[in-house]
């Protein structure tokens, strides 16, 4: 599982893909909930989204759901916890704000693998 969650890393470190018609509605709601500013752009939020998948301290986990495997990369960035959540084929799910994040993390579906640098290695 560790190199299926490498590749999938690698994958969105390359280039960032969205399920179709879903990068707008993700933008939209990181605007409502006060994640980006009003006028933030899909560049912005993919610029953020890249440094949370490119940070080597960031922490990885594998996420479960519906028995099906996520991979979830938390960062933070600009003071604030971000998650990166895509599937094992690259594909993004969504990025957001944890706002409790030992909260949040401590779920048991999420399955702490290492840093972003030690999961890669």
């Amino acid at each position: 599982m560790r190199a299926k969650v490498a590749d999938a890393i690698h994958l969105v470190q390359n280039r960032i893909r969205w399920k179709p018609g879903s990068a707008a509605n993700h933008l939209g709601k990181r605007k409502r909930r006060g994640h980006l500013s009003p006028e933030a752009t899909l560049t912005d939020y993919e610029r953020i989204i890249r440094s949370v998948v490119g940070d080597v301290n960031a922490t990885v986990y594998l996420y479960v759901y519906n028995s099906a495997a996520y991979v979830a990369v938390v960062s933070i960035i600009q003071r604030r916890t971000w998650l990166a959540l895509f599937a094992l084929d690259g594909l993004l799910e969504s990025a957001y704000i944890v706002e409790r994040p030992d909260l949040y993390l401590s779920n048991p579906a999420f399955e702490k693998m290492g840093t972003l640098d030690e999961v890669l290695s």
